[in-house]
C-alpha cells in the first residue's frame, strides 16, 4: 500500500441497525473499486470485513472491522461496525476514530434502533453524520419515506445530495446533484449522462434546495447566494461540508449494495465532503498528561508535530498474535521506531507497521496523520493507551467513555477440575474486549461475567468455549444477600470438655442488638471484675467473627449488628483460646435464633432512558417487580430518564424484558445502592432455595 497523505485520507464509520447492509456496502466497495476480485455475501460468510468464525456463524457483525478502500489520489478508511448496542465499545471506539458517521439506513425500514444508538455516538463524540439510502433495489424501497423517518427519529433537516433514478426494480442509477449528472454503475464502471428529461425539474429543484441549506451557515455564502441566486461548484461543497460538520443539516445519498448502483456517487460525495482528519476540531487529550482525571482539551491532528496515537481496537490473533490497532494523531510512523506506552511508561520497540482489510495484513512503509494501521505483538499495549514517539513531549489521549456493564451470568466448568482452564482464556479474552468485566465472588464461590447485553455475552462465552476447548456452564448469578437481627437478645454458650489430663473450658455471656443500617459489626468487651481474663477477648471475637461469616437462616454474612461480651466463667488450667472461641461460637448460635433474624437484599439504582410511548408500560413492568419510582426527568427527542429502587433478585431478566417493551429503544444502568429486609414470602424463598445449594454441594 502506497503512503496517503492527510489531505488525501477519509476515515468513515459505516453504523446504523444490524441488517441495514453496512457490511454488504463495504463488500461492493471494494469489489467495485477493484481491490477484491469476487464479491462475498453476508449469507455465504465470505465478505472480507465478517471474517470472524463467530460472525459467519452468526451472519451479522460483532466486531468493528477496518476496510480500507484505495483510489488513486485518495483513501478511504471504512470502519464496519456491528448494528447491536450490545457492541457499543467497538462501535463507539470506531465512530470516534473517524471524521464522518456514515448512517446505513434501510431503504425499506427507515431509522431502526441500531441507528438512533449510532446517532447518539456519533452527537456524543462531536462526529459529522451523513445518511446512506441502501437497498433501493428492494421492492417497497421508498426513498423519501426513508427521509421523513430520519426528520422525524432525529428532529433533523435531511437534504438529498444524490436522488434515485427509480425505485425497487427499476432502482438503475443516481442524479448526483454535485455535478447535476445521471451516474451509472455498471460491473464496477461509472457511466456518466445527462439527467434523464422526465426527472430534470426533479433533480432542478433538488439541487435548488441543496445550493439554499449549503449558503445557510456562513454569511459570506448567503450574500454570494442572494446577489446571484446561486453558488459556484466550489462554494456549494465548501457550505456543504461546514453546515454537515455543524450539524445543520444530514446531506444523503442513496445505493444498493446488492447491484453496486450508487456507488460511484456515494465515493465521490465522500472524497467531496468528508472532511479530512486535520479538518476536525482535533482529538480529546487530557490537559496533563500526568493527571487522567483532570481537564480534557482538544488536540489538533497536527503533521509537522512527533508521532502520537490512540490504540482504539485489541485482537488476539492465533496465528499474527496481539495486534493494535490505532490511528495516527500526530505526526508520521514507521516500522522498526521505539515508541512509548503513556499508561505505563514503557519504551518499546514497534516492530512492522501495516494497514489491514479485514482479515489481509498489506505493508506500508509509513502511516502519515490521521491514517489508521496496526502494530503487531506489542504486549502490554491495551485498547485506549497512548502510543507516543519518546522525543514528544508527554500526551496522554482520553480512552472512550464506556457505560457499567448491564448483563451478568456465572460461569463454571462442566468438570470442577477444569476451572483453571476458563480462568485464562477469560483473561484472554479481557484483554481485548474492555466492555466485558470478571468478578470473582468468593463467598458463594461463583465466577461472574458482566457484559452490555445477552448478545454480548453469548458471544463471549462462544469465544471462551472456543478458547479454553472444554465444556462451560452459563447459569444465572445468585444474588449475595445479607442477614441481620432486628431485636436485642441474649444467652451463654458454654464449652466443656473432659477427656483424661487437661480439659477444654471456655464460659462467655454475650449480648446481640441491631445496628444502624450499612453500620456493618462492632464488638465491644464488657467484662467486668475478672470473671474472663482480658487475654481471652481475641478468642471470643474471632468465634463471634467466624459465626458471623457463616450466618443465621441462609448461610450469608450477617451485617449490622453490634455484639458484646459481658459475664463468663474460666477455668485456670483447662481454659485456652480455642476453647473460648467454640463457646462464642455457641452463645452466638443459641442467641441468634432469639435476636429475630431476617434476610437482607440487595437495592439496585436502576436508571432507564426511553421514548416516552414507552413510559407507561416501563413504570408498570418496575412496579410489578417491586420497584419503587424516584424520579424521571425529561430528555431531548422525546425520550424519559426514570430512576427506580428495584431489588437485585428481580433483575435476572430485566435486559431481556426492557428490550422487548421497547422494541430495544431503551438503555439502562445499575449499580448497588443499600440493603434492606426481604418481604417474608421473598426470605422465605432464599431460604429454601438456600438449602438445595447447600445439599446439592455436599
Amino acid at each position: 500500500m502506497k503512503v496517503y497523505q492527510t489531505s488525501q485520507i477519509r476515515n468513515v464509520a459505516l453504523a446504523g441497525h444490524s441488517g441495514a447492509g453496512k457490511t454488504s456496502l463495504a463488500e461492493a466497495l471494494l469489489h467495485a473499486n477493484g481491490l477484491i476480485e469476487r464479491k462475498g455475501s453476508v449469507s455465504a460468510g465470505t465478505t472480507a470485513s465478517d471474517y470472524d468464525p463467530i460472525e459467519k456463524s452468526r451472519r451479522s457483525s460483532v466486531n468493528a472491522t477496518l476496510i480500507p478502500i484505495e483510489l488513486p489520489e485518495h483513501k478511504i478508511n471504512l470502519m464496519d461496525c456491528p448494528g447491536y448496542r450490545d457492541f457499543l465499545g467497538e462501535i463507539k471506539n470506531a465512530i470516534r476514530i473517524s471524521e464522518m458517521c456514515l448512517l446505513v439506513v434501510d431503504a425499506e425500514t427507515g431509522v431502526e434502533v441500531g441507528t438512533e444508538f449510532a446517532w447518539a455516538f456519533a452527537h456524543e463524540y462531536d462526529i459529522p453524520i451523513a445518511v446512506v439510502v441502501n437497498r433501493m433495489d428492494m421492492p417497497r424501497a421508498d426513498f423519501a419515506k426513508v427521509l421523513e423517518s430520519v426528520d422525524r427519529a432525529f428532529e433533523a433537516h435531511t437534504i438529498p445530495v444524490t436522488i434515485p433514478i427509480g425505485q425497487g426494480a427499476d432502482f438503475r442509477g443516481v442524479i448526483d446533484l454535485l455535478d447535476m449528472k445521471a451516474v451509472y454503475d455498471q460491473d464496477g464502471k461509472k457511466r456518466v449522462e445527462e439527467i434523464p428529461a422526465d426527472m430534470l425539474e426533479e433533480a432542478k429543484a433538488a439541487r435548488r434546495a441543496l445550493v439554499e441549506a449549503a449558503a445557510e451557515g456562513d454569511d459570506e455564502l448567503t450574500e454570494h447566494f442572494l446577489d446571484h441566486d446561486s453558488l459556484t461548484d466550489e462554494e456549494l461543497r465548501l457550505g456543504l461540508r461546514e453546515d454537515m460538520q455543524a450539524g445543520r443539516f444530514i446531506p444523503v445519498v442513496c445505493a444498493s449494495a446488492e447491484k453496486e448502483i450508487g456507488l460511484a456517487a456515494l465515493v465521490h460525495f465522500l472524497i467531496e465532503e468528508c472532511p479530512t482528519p486535520d479538518q476536525r476540531g482535533g482529538f480529546r487529550a487530557y490537559a496533563k498528561a500526568d493527571d487522567p482525571s483532570g481537564a480534557v482539551q482538544k488536540r489538533a491532528m497536527n503533521p509537522d508535530e512527533p508521532f502520537s496515537a490512540f490504540v482504539f481496537k485489541t485482537v488476539n490473533d492465533d496465528f499474527a498474535g496481539r495486534l493494535s490497532f490505532f490511528k495516527v494523531v500526530t505526526g508520521n510512523v514507521t516500522g522498526d521506531c521505539p515508541i512509548v506506552n503513556m499508561r505505563g511508561g514503557e519504551t518499546m520497540k514497534a516492530g512492522h507497521v501495516f494497514a489491514i482489510r479485514g482479515k489481509q495484513n498489506i505493508p506500508v512503509e509509513r502511516l502519515m496523520t490521521g491514517d489508521i494501521g496496526v502494530f503487531a505483538k506489542l504486549n502490554g499495549v491495551h485498547t485506549g493507551d497512548t502510543l507516543i514517539d519518546p522525543r514528544e513531549t508527554p500526551v496522554r489521549y482520553v480512552p472512550t467513555q464506556i457505560p457499567p456493564p448491564t448483563v451478568a451470568v456465572s460461569l463454571q466448568a462442566h468438570n470442577k477440575s477444569e476451572e483453571d482452564k476458563i480462568s485464562l482464556a477469560i483473561h484472554r479474552l479481557l484483554d481485548t474486549d474492555p466492555t466485558l468485566k470478571l468478578e470473582r465472588d468468593s463467598l458463594l464461590q461463583q465466577t461472574i461475567l458482566s457484559g452490555m447485553g445477552e448478545t454480548h455475552i453469548d458471544v463471549a462465552v462462544e469465544r471462551l468455549r472456543a478458547q479454553a476447548k472444554i465444556a462451560i456452564d452459563v447459569l444465572p448469578p445468585r444474588v449475595q444477600y445479607r442477614e441481620t437481627i432486628t431485636r436485642p437478645a441474649r444467652g451463654q454458650g458454654k464449652f466443656k470438655k473432659q477427656s483424661g489430663g487437661r480439659g477444654q473450658y471456655g464460659d462467655c455471656w454475650i449480648k446481640m442488638e441491631p445496628a444502624e443500617r450499612g453500620a456493618g459489626f462492632s464488638f465491644s468487651w464488657d467484662v467486668v471484675g475478672g470473671v474472663i481474663p482480658t487475654n481471652y477477648q481475641s478468642s471470643v471475637l474471632k468465634g463471634i467473627e467466624e459465626s458471623l461469616r457463616r450466618g443465621i437462616l441462609a448461610g450469608y454474612p450477617v451485617v449490622d449488628i453490634k455484639v458484646s461480651c459481658y459475664d463468663g466463667t474460666y477455668h485456670a488450667v483447662d481454659s485456652s483460646d480455642m476453647a473460648f472461641s467454640v463457646a462464642a461460637s455457641m452463645a452466638f448460635k443459641q442467641v441468634a435464633p432469639n435476636a429475630g433474624p431476617v434476610i437482607l437484599e440487595p437495592i439496585m439504582t436502576v436508571s432507564v432512558t426511553a421514548p416516552e410511548q414507552y413510559m407507561g408500560d416501563i413504570l408498570g413492568y418496575l412496579t410489578q417487580h417491586r420497584g419503587r419510582i424516584a424520579g424521571s426527568e425529561q430528555e431531548e427527542g422525546h425520550r424519559v430518564h426514570v430512576t427506580a429502587l428495584v431489588p437485585q433478585g428481580e433483575m435476572a431478566t430485566f435486559s431481556r424484558d426492557l428490550r422487548s417493551l421497547t422494541q430495544g429503544r431503551s438503555i439502562f444502568t445499575s449499580s448497588f445502592s443499600h440493603y434492606e429486609p426481604c418481604p417474608p414470602a421473598i426470605q422465605e424463598k432464599v431460604v429454601r432455595d438456600s438449602r438445595i445449594v447447600h445439599e446439592e454441594q455436599e
